[in-house]
């Protein structure tokens, strides 16, 4: 199973992945309320995966998972999201993000974009 960092501003958000991804036998590394504290952590904790929500406070999802893959190209990111703005959509798939997932996420979404990261190496 994964080491996962969730990085989401909603802390009812952090909690229901949280629960989702122990329910699949995942380990929760840590989580961060925004994109520059997930960015540290991710750095510090080196986690197998992300969970990163698009629009948080002091550093976008977009803007972290960008500055986490040209650091780090190996880095394993799903973005989540509610935003449709197609801009945004585009620039973290430029930049390489691993999956996108829209909210509400579905329990079975989340374990297939994990499982697909997973076997991708």
């Amino acid at each position: 199973m994964a080491r996962v960092l969730i990085i989401d501003d909603s802390k009812m958000m952090r909690t229901v992945e949280r629960a989702m991804l122990e329910k699949m036998g995942h380990e929760i590394v840590d989580e961060a309320a925004d994109g520059l504290d997930g960015y540290d952590k991710y750095f510090a904790l080196k986690p197998d995966v992300v969970l990163i929500d698009m629009t948080m406070p002091i550093l976008d999802g977009v803007t972290a998972l960008q500055k986490m893959i040209q650091k780090d190209e190996t880095a394993k990111i799903i973005l989540i999201t509610s935003n449709t703005q197609q801009e945004k959509l585009k620039s973290a798939v430029e930049a390489g993000v691993s999956e996108i997932l829209f909210k509400p996420i579905d329990e079975e979404q989340l374990r297939k974009a994990i499982e697909q990261i997973l076997k991708k190496g």
